[in-house]
């Protein structure tokens, strides 16, 4: 009976630490704060609860054994964390060197303000693609269209969610993208089978993203255009004094993306980036090593007399992603109090033992795949939690390793670029300088995969597959 007791105490700490973090989530939005203080709260409500569950809150060995449960988290986001101090200074020093001046001045010459959003989204699919890194896709092909559609004066959310759209699109279905490779693992896919089924509900959403980046450029009015366009010429003009312009500043970026395609990790890509752009800046645009380093830590500002040019060519650097650093250190720790103590396993679980359909599966496995990813606040954990908790239950139901594979890409691997606390949403948003809650309802992508990630789940499945025949989770 005491068992019995214990087991209920503990199920009902573990739901409360994960309705603690919402409810402190949903008041930081209410109240328009920064996002880490809900983080911060989420922790300090997790750490009470595992406290409590391992029976002394007040002994020092739960103190110490918390706490170690939060720094075994915060280390697995320092690397992220690295990441995204490494794209905010190299995004300063890349404005030292001229080089966003350049992609945004090449890009002016051909791009047409009607069409901004469509460019985005399509440059966005192919280079993901190519590279399998969203992070990498947005830092260099994002940031570009964004400062094209600053200076036609084109709404930024719209062509941000383009963006993200086909970063999303591009990080399910590529060969060299982390996630989708640990989507096929941990689900025991077929890699063929696999992309089939991603493609299944990707190929159409994606349709629907172009037709509405086309529709949305075409209800502009003859004379936004015009302004877009006399825009754009006083803009080029204010490029060309800003910054030397040629080829050359372009440099970092071709580095960046030849690295990504050739399987170089992504820290080291934006090393580079950020070591050749340094370079550019110094000896061909003569800017004093002093102020590139100074834009590194703590941003670079435009001397433009114009303050529609210096509101346009800026950047935070380090400093500037101060709010994203304590959002990530606190969703670490967090996580690590939740995973440590098994209370994240134990919320998950309890919802998997009532999916007692093919239907039901799928769409509880869409569903715990997003309330992972903004549960632990990171793009693997909406693969990794499901995939740990719902594989038993998979193979006795028999339902295709790849239908569970694309539930999961359709649904919490997509939504973890629109969950504002979200470590990729809280990456890219920063390398776009537009926050995740303006651009989340033009990502439809995000939206569009669900939606068609259901309607497969109701259709009837082709064969089943007998248990013998899939391998061990990894």
């Amino acid at each position: 009976m005491s068992r019995n007791v214990d087991t209920d105490n503990n199920a009902v700490l573990s739901y409360l630490a994960a309705a603690g973090l919402g409810v402190a989530l949903t008041a930081t939005v209410l109240l328009g704060k920064p996002p880490f203080w809900a983080m911060a709260a989420g922790t300090a409500i997790a750490s009470s609860c595992a406290a409590l569950r391992l029976g002394s809150p007040g002994d020092p060995g739960t103190r110490k054994m918390v706490l170690k449960f939060a720094s075994r988290g915060a280390s697995r986001v320092l690397n992220v964390i690295v990441l995204i101090a490494l794209v905010n200074s190299m995004t300063a020093v890349w404005f030292h060197s001229g080089t966003i001046q350049g992609l945004v001045y090449y890009g002016l010459m051909v791009v047409s303000p009607r069409y901004v959003a469509l460019a985005g989204l399509m440059l966005s699919v192919l280079l993901c693609t190519l590279i399998g890194s969203s992070v990498g896709t947005v830092a260099t092909v994002g940031m570009a269209v964004m400062g094209i559609a600053r200076a036609l004066g084109v709404p930024e959310a719209p062509v941000a969610g383009a963006i993200m759209s086909g970063a999303i699109f591009g990080d399910r279905v590529s060969f060299l993208s982390p996630i989708y490779h640990l989507t096929v693992d941990l689900t025991g896919s077929d890699p063929r089978k696999a992309t089939r089924r991603l493609l299944a509900t990707g190929w159409p959403s994606l349709s629907i993203c172009a037709v509405f980046a086309v529709a949305s450029g075409l209800r502009m009015g003859y004379g936004q255009v015009s302004t877009g366009l006399s825009w754009s010429a006083e803009f080029l003009g204010a490029l060309r004094q800003s910054a030397k312009i040629s080829p050359w500043v372009l440099l970092p970026t071709a580095l960046v993306i030849l690295l990504a395609m050739k399987r170089v990790p992504v820290r080291l890509c934006l090393t580079v980036g950020l070591i050749v752009a340094a370079a550019i800046a110094v000896l061909y645009q003569g800017e004093p090593p002093l102020r590139v380093v100074e834009g590194a830590l703590i941003g670079y500002a435009s001397r433009s007399p114009d303050p529609r040019i210096a509101a346009l060519l800026h950047s935070g650097g380090i400093r500037g992603a101060a709010n994203m650093l304590l959002l990530l250190l606190f969703a670490g720790m967090y996580t690590g109090i939740m995973e440590s103590s098994g209370m994240m396993d134990e919320v998950s679980s309890g919802l998997v033992s009532k999916l007692t359909t093919r239907r039901a599966f799928l769409a509880g496995a869409m569903g715990i795949s997003v309330f992972s990813a903004a549960l632990a606040s990171n793009q693997a954990m909406a693969v990794i939690i499901p995939a740990r908790a719902m594989d038993k239950k998979r193979r006795e139901l028999g339902i295709l390793p790849e239908d569970f594979a694309g539930a999961l890409g359709d649904s919490g691997v997509a939504a973890a670029g629109v969950i504002p606390w979200n470590v990729m949403a809280v990456t890219c948003s920063g390398s776009l300088q537009v926050p995740p809650l303006a651009y989340a309802p033009y990502t439809l992508l995000a939206v569009s995969l669900p939606l068609f990630g259901l309607c497969l789940a109701f259709r009837p499945q082709r064969s089943a597959v007998p248990a013998v025949r899939d391998g061990p989770i990894a």
